[in-house]
């Protein structure tokens, strides 16, 4: 039997501490249990990354489910109606079709994913690559 590599195991273990530590923050920011899972992180992180200022800034209430691939779209529209009844999403009538529904991120959800991300980045930056690792890349 061979030994473990016990420095390649400490960093894991660092590792394993850095996302616990950022998976935290995320129920943090957000303030409920109730948004501690991956389809809302997937939904709102796909959200904010095709915030550009404009009409991309709107979405499509029947489309929001694509955003959220790992879950029916039944599911994700129950995910949608859930976010958007505590606030963090924001449901608008389509001016040019009163059937459609469209879909905005609260100023407030917009500033505590930013907050998420800067504090991701921030743990991250201090758990740099191996010497070894970073000569090879």
């Amino acid at each position: 039997m061979s030994k473990p590599d016990r420095p390649a195991n400490a960093r894991r273990r660092e590792f394993i501490q850095l996302l616990n530590s950022t998976d935290q923050y995320w129920m943090d920011v957000l303030g409920d249990k109730l948004f501690h899972d991956l389809n809302y992180y997937d939904l709102f992180t796909q959200m904010w990354l095709r915030l550009d200022g404009t009409t991309r800034d709107t979405f499509y209430k029947s489309e929001l489910h694509q955003l959220m691939p790992n879950i029916s779209q039944r599911t994700a529209i129950k995910y949608i109606q859930i976010a958007i009844d505590h606030g963090l999403l924001i449901e608008h009538m389509d001016p040019e079709d009163l059937r459609s529904r469209q879909i905005t991120m609260s100023a407030g959800l917009k500033k505590k994913i930013e907050l998420f991300l800067d504090y991701s980045i921030s743990v991250f930056e201090v758990f740099p690559l191996p010497v070894s690792r970073r000569r090879n890349s």
